[in-house]
């Protein structure tokens, strides 16, 4: 990741600049990645190796969970580094590979993920192919708090929930004539499965709401692809 527009800050976020108000806002930009970033994965994140971090950039290698809360506490923490401030913000491209992938690939794999991320407004992140901007971001947490807490009370199938990318891609394609009937064949899945689950009818009501709210309306309609990286997340934390 790196921090986005950095000449136009440097261009335009001084009021008459000199020599050591630059050096100044240098040293501080280096010093949230090059101090600050590193101290926090000694005691917080210890499974992360930092390959660099300084300047206004930064990549990291660790485990693909505490990667993606990692990142986050960055964002969080960077947002608050700047007082603030709305012109000044960082994206993130993420890569999720096998063990012994050699490090220049995933180098390239990473930067072409950062390219994606910064996009038309920058100030986002790319997972799983898939691009949220950072205010976005607690919505998607949220959604997989949601979908872990659903598929715990009404121990959800692998199959049920492996159904959903399909139901992602049908509302997602506007071009297809049949991508409103989503909706009706998420309700004839989850009626389904809450049928063959759930013996006793108020039980079973209960499940259709909660689970058409949870998974239907908070994730696939509001989310819309994004509701991928839950997804996603999901199926690897099963493995």
């Amino acid at each position: 990741g790196d921090v986005d527009n950095l000449g136009t800050i440097f261009q335009q976020g001084l009021q008459d600049p000199t020599f050591a108000k630059m050096a100044a806002l240098s040293r501080q930009m280096n010093a949230f990645f090059a101090i600050w970033l590193p101290a926090l994965c000694k005691a917080e994140f210890p499974n992360t190796y930092t390959v660099f971090a300084g300047g206004d950039d930064f990549f990291l290698i660790g485990p693909w969970h505490s990667t993606q809360k990692l990142a986050a506490r960055m964002a969080e923490e960077f947002k608050t580094y700047v007082a603030h401030n709305p012109g000044i913000t960082f994206s993130a491209g993420m890569v999720m590979t096998k063990p012994g992938q050699p490090i220049h690939a995933l180098a390239t794999q990473a930067e072409e993920a950062l390219s994606a991320a910064k996009g038309t407004d920058k100030n986002a992140l790319v997972l799983f192919n898939e691009r949220v901007r950072w205010p976005d971001w607690p919505q998607v947490q949220a959604a997989q708090d949601q979908l872990e807490r659903v598929r715990q009370s009404y121990d959800l199938s692998t199959g049920y929930v492996y159904g959903l990318m399909q139901l992602i891609d049908l509302a997602s394609d506007k071009t297809n004539p049949e991508h409103a009937m989503w909706r009706s064949r998420f309700a004839y899945r989850t009626r389904r499965y809450v049928v063959d689950k759930i013996r006793e009818p108020e039980k079973r009501q209960r499940a259709q709401t909660e689970l058409s709210v949870a998974l239907g309306e908070q994730g696939i309609k509001e989310l819309g692809t994004q509701y991928r990286i839950p997804l996603f997340n999901h199926f690897y934390r099963q493995r």
